[in-house]
């Protein structure tokens, strides 16, 4: 699912009114109709709502809300509606405007609507075009619907919230849910903004496509992609088909990490696997994952680097869970970028590469590296903000060629061809020490398998944060662990839920 610009939304609601055609109010209300279904569906399937506050704009969000007033009082849903007077009404919102005058109630500075916890409040008054600040009466409005304490749905746009960069000041609507046209925008992605959409739905509002007009570097990872990239296991294979996994990893005190990461890359599917890891961890392996074989360093607190085996036998190599930032880890991470192999980079690999810069250029086309923020600032230096973040991103993997997964809340899986793929599943739950070294796990089982970086990248992010959310119903966000998410890993086309199209506020 591609993320567009407002600009690009506005193209298509152009090209459609030409094209299909349709008048723009006609597709104001087919738009309008189909987020009423949603609403109405909602509000009579909840006993706690028992009455609507709906506020209205002067431009085209406004007609999209007034049009819902029309619906409400078709089916006796309660409603007051305001129409929140700021600037000239647009041609389109004036025709819904006239058809429901009669029953719409200007806001102004003293205005303060009664409500109570059964009421709904919708937000129809700023949509995507919206990049100011707001004033007076829109600013009031704006803060009293944050005041309310009630249930708050928005229309395309949480008003005051841009769709395409940060805004500059703080007066947005914070919605519980967003019914938004057509795309996700990009601001429902970021750190700074994403809470202010709340759970989110997009509305197929029936606009003609046109490729030109769509293109564009951020996306949603959809559960359609992640089954197709996902390869059938054939009757007639063997475990040689599915790849020898090497994993560098675990050191005195750090061995835990070793084990989540072990097994998370035999869970999700590979052949083979085996560990490169100090000799105090041979009893701690060889107890806890019978299914993994061993390498040990000699050294048993920390990698020497000394004891490493020949990397050519090995499909995929992971490294860097609770290594240490040694010498010896220095020594192996040189070796494996070296042998060229597909690899995935975590953690310590990641602190030492960011130590030793010049290591840099050794990245390749087939590295995976997964930094959580704070490491990706070790890496190329302190962002301005999320935006600034991606940028860098992006100019990092461009410059060498590597896949880079950016963990966050809502993770970054980035290409050198400068696109930007958002994942959508995963919860607070996941917050813990030790999820990360799973997801390691999960693309070296994946790398293994000789699934392309990109692909492995997008397949192993995907489910990682399926598993938190299985391990989060079962466990709750508080207890659920880590190793929770081992035990719910399960790559296949048929376990996803095809249900999974919103991001939901825990």
């Amino acid at each position: 699912m591609q993320i567009l610009s407002a600009k690009q939304q506005k193209y298509l609601d152009a090209f459609t009114i030409e094209n299909e055609p349709i008048s723009s109010v006609d597709l104001m209300n087919r738009a309008a109709s189909i987020c009423v279904e949603e609403i109405i569906g909602e509000i009579l399937n909840n006993e706690r709502v028992t009455s609507v506050v709906l506020l209205c704009g002067t431009g085209n969000n406004g007609g999209d809300g007034f049009v819902l007033l029309r619906y409400f009082k078709a089916v006796r849903i309660p409603v007051t509606c305001y129409l929140v007077p700021f600037g000239t009404m647009s041609e389109d919102c004036r025709v819904q405007y006239e058809l429901v005058k009669d029953n719409v109630l200007i806001w102004d500075a003293e205005t303060n609507p009664e409500w109570d916890a059964q009421t709904l409040i919708i937000d129809s008054i700023l949509g995507i075009g919206s990049n100011r600040a707001p004033q007076n009466e829109l600013k009031q409005a704006i803060d009293w619907i944050n005041g309310a304490n009630c249930p708050v749905y928005a229309i395309d746009m949480p008003s005051g919230l841009p769709a395409d960069e940060l805004p500059t000041h703080q007066t947005i609507v914070r919605a519980d849910k967003t019914f938004t046209f057509h795309a996700p925008k990009l601001t429902f992605f970021l750190p700074e903004t994403a809470e202010y959409a709340g759970e989110w739905k997009v509305l197929d509002i029936g606009l003609l496509h046109r490729p030109e007009l769509e293109q564009s570097p951020y996306s949603v990872l959809q559960v359609k992609t992640v089954k197709e990239l996902i390869p059938k296991r054939k009757r007639f294979s063997h475990k040689g088909t599915y790849g020898h996994a090497l994993l560098i990893a675990g050191s005195d005190g750090k061995m835990g990490a070793c084990l989540l990461s072990a097994e998370a890359a035999l869970r999700s599917g590979v052949g083979l696997l085996t560990v490169h890891t100090v000799s105090q961890g041979k009893f701690q392996l060889h107890t806890r994952i019978p299914e993994a074989m061993g390498i040990w360093d000699m050294n048993e607190q920390e990698l020497s680097g000394e004891h490493l085996p020949d990397l050519q036998p090995y499909a995929a190599i992971g490294i860097g869970p609770g290594l240490g930032t040694g010498a010896g880890t220095l020594k192996a991470l040189k070796k494996v970028l070296q042998a060229k192999k597909a690899c995935v980079m975590d953690a310590d690999a990641l602190n030492v590469l960011a130590e030793n810069p010049g290591l840099m250029e050794e990245l390749h086309e087939n590295c995976v590296l997964t930094p959580h923020p704070k490491e990706f600032e070790r890496l190329v230096g302190t962002s301005e903000n999320s935006l600034d973040r991606l940028n860098r991103a992006v100019q990092f993997t461009q410059r060498h060629a590597c896949i880079l997964v950016l963990k966050d809340a809502i993770t970054a899986i980035v290409h050198p061809s400068g696109t930007v793929c958002f994942n959508i599943t995963g919860n607070p739950g996941m917050a813990k020490g030790g999820s990360g070294d799973v997801l390691t796990g999960m693309i070296l089982g994946c790398l293994a398998q000789r699934i392309s970086p990109f692909d492995a990248a997008r397949i192993a992010v995907f489910h990682h944060g399926l598993a938190g959310d299985k391990a989060r119903d079962e466990k709750g966000e508080y207890a659920m662990l880590p190793h929770d998410l081992v035990a719910h890993i399960k790559i296949a086309p048929a376990s996803i839920d095809e249900s999974i199209t919103t991001v939901k506020r825990s």
